[in-house]
C-alpha cells in the first residue's frame, strides 16, 4: 500500500511539471501517463527482461515525443526496483548500468533544451524544468533501488528466521525423541531386573524353603510314627511358619514379575504386523497394567488373531482394543475382511488354542464373523486370572524339587 501511494505522488508531480514546461495539458501527456501507468501494472504480467526492454523503449521516446521527459522520474523509480527484485542483469556493473538509462535520457533532455535555450536569459520556465527533471530522476532512481533493496533484506532476514525456527523445531524434537528413548530405556531396564531378582528369588531362596519344608513335614511324620508328640509338635509350627515365609516370598515374586512385565511394549510388539502386509492395525489399549499371565495370553491372542487375518482374510484394517472393566479384562480384535471361512490350519496353533488360553485364566473367547468383518473377542476375570497366576507361578518350584530330590 505504501509503494503505491508513494508511485501516485511521483506521478502526480510529475504531471505539475510537465504542465509547469509545457503551460497546459496536452495529449501527449495524457497518452505518457496512461503508459507510465500501464507499464508499471505490466510488471505482474510480463515477465522482467521483457518489461525492462519496454521500459527502456519508453525512455527513448521520451526524447522524440514532448511532454513525456517529465515522466521519466516515474520510470526511473520503476526500472530500478524491477532490476533489484529481478536480479538481472547477473553482474553489479551491468545492473547499475541499465538503471542509469532513465536518467541519461533526463539529462540528454535537458542539454536539449539548454541548446534550444541559449539565446534566451533568463532562462524559461520549460528549460527550468527540464534541468530540474535530472536530478529529481536520479533521486527516485536511488530511492527506488534503495527500497527494493531493502525489501530484498528484508524478505532474506524473515527467510532466515523461518529456517531458524524450523531447525529450533527440528531440535527441540530431536531432544524429545533422545528422552523418550532414554525413558524408554531406563523403563526397560528396571523392568528387566525386576524379573531378573524375581526369578533369581524363585530359583534360590524359593527352592531352598521348598527343600525345607519337605524335611520338616519328613521329620514330623517320622516324630509322629516314634510317638514324640513334642517334637511333632514343634515340627508342625517350623512348617506352618516356613509355608507362611513361601506365600510371602511367592506373593513377592509375583509382584516383582507383574511389575517387570512391560504390559504395553508387548501388546505394541504383538500388534506389529510384518512389513509389506497390506494390513492396517490400530492398537486401543485402555490397560495400564496387568499381571504377567495376562499379559503373556493376550499378546499370543492378538498374534494369532492377526496372522489369520492376513493369511486367511482380505482385511485391509484391525483394530485391537484392550479393555479394563472393574472385574474383568477384556480384549477385542476386529477387522473389516468380510465373513470368510476361517478354520485353524493342522498342526498349529488356531482359534482352538485362543480358547483353551482364556479357559486357563478362567475367561472365555469367541471367534466368528461380526459386522463388516472378523471378530476375536476374550474376556477374563480380574480374580480368577490372579489365583491362576499364583498357581501357576507356584507350581514349578515343587516340581522342580520332586526332580532333585
Amino acid at each position: 500500500m505504501a509503494d503505491t501511494v508513494v508511485h501516485a505522488l511521483i506521478v502526480a508531480v510529475c504531471v505539475l511539471l510537465a504542465v509547469a514546461q509545457h503551460g497546459d495539458v496536452t495529449a501527449a501527456l495524457i497518452v505518457g501517463v496512461l503508459v507510465v501507468v500501464s507499464l508499471s501494472a505490466l510488471g505482474v504480467l510480463v515477465g522482467r527482461r521483457r518489461w525492462l526492454a519496454m521500459a527502456v523503449l519508453c525512455c527513448a521516446a521520451a526524447l522524440a515525443l514532448p511532454g513525456w521527459s517529465a515522466l521519466l522520474p516515474v520510470l526511473g523509480a520503476d526500472v530500478a526496483q524491477r532490476i533489484v527484485q529481478g536480479r538481472w542483469p547477473r553482474t553489479r556493473r551491468a545492473r547499475i548500468a541499465l538503471a542509469v538509462v532513465p536518467c541519461a535520457a533526463s539529462a540528454v533532455a535537458a542539454m536539449s533544451a539548454l541548446a534550444h535555450a541559449t539565446a534566451v536569459w533568463p532562462p524559461t520556465t520549460a528549460t527550468l524544468v527540464a534541468l530540474l527533471l535530472v536530478p529529481l530522476t536520479a533521486a527516485t532512481s536511488i530511492a527506488g533501488w534503495m527500497r527494493a533493496a531493502g525489501r530484498d533484506a528484508q524478505r532474506r532476514y524473515r527467510a532466515l528466521a523461518d529456517l531458524r525456527r524450523e531447525r529450533l523445531r527440528l531440535t527441540h524434537a530431536r531432544i524429545n525423541d533422545v528422552e523418550a528413548s532414554r525413558a524408554s530405556d531406563l523403563r526397560r531396564a528396571r523392568l528387566s531386573e525386576r524379573i531378573r531378582i524375581a526369578r533369581e528369588i524363585h530359583d534360590n531362596v524359593g527352592h531352598t524353603l521348598t527343600r525345607a519344608i519337605m524335611m520338616t513335614q519328613a521329620d514330623q511324620v517320622v516324630a509322629t510314627t516314634l510317638g514324640d508328640d513334642m517334637h511333632a509338635a514343634q515340627f508342625a509350627q517350623i512348617g506352618a511358619t516356613l509355608d507362611e515365609a513361601m506365600t510371602m516370598i511367592r506373593r513377592s515374586v509375583h509382584d516383582l514379575k507383574d511389575e517387570g512385565t512391560d504390559f504395553q511394549g508387548m501388546m505394541e510388539d504383538a500388534a506389529a504386523v510384518p512389513e509389506g502386509a497390506a494390513l492396517q492395525v490400530r492398537l486401543d489399549d485402555g490397560i495400564r497394567q496387568a499381571p504377567s499371565a495376562l499379559a503373556h495370553c493376550f499378546a499370543a491372542v492378538i498374534r494369532e488373531a492377526l496372522t489369520n487375518t492376513v493369511r486367511h482374510g482380505t482385511a485391509r484394517e484391525a483394530t485391537v482394543r484392550l479393555i479394563d472393566l472393574p472385574g474383568l479384562w477384556q480384549l477385542v480384535v476386529q477387522d473389516d475382511g468380510g465373513k470368510p471361512e476361517r478354520t485353524a490350519p493342522r498342526g498349529g496353533i488356531g482359534l482352538a488354542d485362543i480358547e483353551e488360553r482364556a479357559r486357563a485364566l478362567g475367561g472365555t473367547a469367541t471367534c466368528g464373523p461380526y459386522a463388516q468383518g472378523w471378530r476375536v473377542f476374550v474376556s477374563v476375570p480380574k480374580t480368577t486370572a490372579g489365583d491362576a497366576r499364583e498357581t501357576a507361578a507356584s507350581a514349578p518350584a515343587y516340581a522342580t524339587e520332586r526332580t532333585e530330590e
